[in-house]
């Protein structure tokens, strides 16, 4: 029975655009899925991120949504859906296109001035309950990983990349802190250090490679998202920038620490008690969207020293520990 009203079509979830908003949508995703049991599930959502709702529990429509010159998807889309006649439209992303579809509409509640954290905001589009922490649907997607993966004792997975220059720390940096946390002595000596991402951060890879044994160097980077979950599943601590992968870091369960500079950890910041944050210190954010003051060209996060993000990630192992 489907619930909230009727429709021949079941539930339309129309997700964001980006690996991280969409990731952190995911719990109220589920919340959605398990008050509708039965029904059909259509999922829009961009090509990059159609993988996650693969394995979701529930008769899923994928419909992965191909950006075009002057918004001409969101025409594509409500041709392909207008005839269509939905239980609920889920619409995270308060698009022109679920205006004007056919079924009761929902949003999540916009933080204005304020502010609040994306898991708050996005859990909001099911009205005033309790914050959803994100879910992934990994069905057996550790079968994807290098025996070199499954068989290490120790692993530190890195995200080096992100999405503007603004939000990068410096490389080199994340080649040195490798080094240091998995050399003797260090916070996780002995470690397989493996870099994520996509294809673009391979030079990054690269980099971080060059300061640690080959014997204890594994490039993911360009895996699917999957794939990359459950390898940081078994992570004993991830290390990133804000950026989809962080985000995917901490819905995987990993020990999360998210480098943060000119974007707002508040509203961004890695979500779960295994999760922290630490800043770049001097540089200063006013509450809410960053994006704009997000350098295009050159990193804003050189204040971060190797030292600081050493001792948050000795803090954030201790605190996991006494969990």
């Amino acid at each position: 029975m489907v619930g909230d009203g009727a429709g021949d079509d079941g539930v339309l979830i129309i997700t964001g655009s980006m690996i991280g908003d969409v990731i952190l949508s995911t719990g109220a995703i589920a919340e959605i899925v398990r008050r509708h049991p039965g029904a059909k599930v259509t999922v829009v959502c961009s090509p990059g991120t159609a993988i996650l709702f693969r394995h979701m529990p529930a008769e899923t429509e994928i419909i992965p949504l191909v950006k075009q010159k002057r918004g001409g998807h969101w025409l594509a889309l409500w041709r392909t859906l207008r005839r269509r006649r939905w239980a609920r439209i889920h619409d995270f992303r308060d698009s022109v296109a679920g205006r004007f579809l056919n079924g009761p509409r929902v949003i999540p509640r916009r933080a204005g001035g304020g502010g609040v954290h994306k898991v708050v905001e996005a859990s909001s589009i099911l009205g005033d309950g309790p914050a959803l922490p994100p879910v992934l649907w990994l069905a057996n997607a550790a079968e994807g990983l290098p025996a070199s993966v499954t068989k290490a004792k120790r692993l530190l997975v890195l995200g080096p990349g992100a999405t503007r220059a603004g939000k990068a720390w410096p490389v080199e940096r994340f080649a040195e802190l490798a080094a240091r946390l998995t050399a003797k002595g260090g916070l996780l000596e002995g470690a397989v250090v493996v870099p994520t991402g996509g294809p673009m951060d391979r030079a990054a890879a690269d980099a971080i490679g060059a300061g640690v044994p080959a014997a204890r160097f594994i490039d993911l980077t360009g895996a699917d998202l999957l794939t990359t979950a459950a390898l940081m599943a078994r992570a004993d601590l991830f290390v990133g920038n804000d950026s989809g992968m962080m985000h995917l870091a901490a819905a995987s369960g990993a020990p999360t620490l998210g480098l943060f500079g000119p974007t707002d950890e508040r509203l961004y910041g890695p979500w779960g008690a295994r999760a922290a944050a630490v800043r770049a210190p001097g540089v200063s954010v006013v509450f809410g969207k960053t994006s704009k003051t997000v350098s295009r060209t050159e990193t804003q996060m050189g204040a971060l020293t190797v030292d600081e993000v050493v001792a948050a990630a000795g803090r954030l192992i201790g605190a996991v520990d006494e969990v």
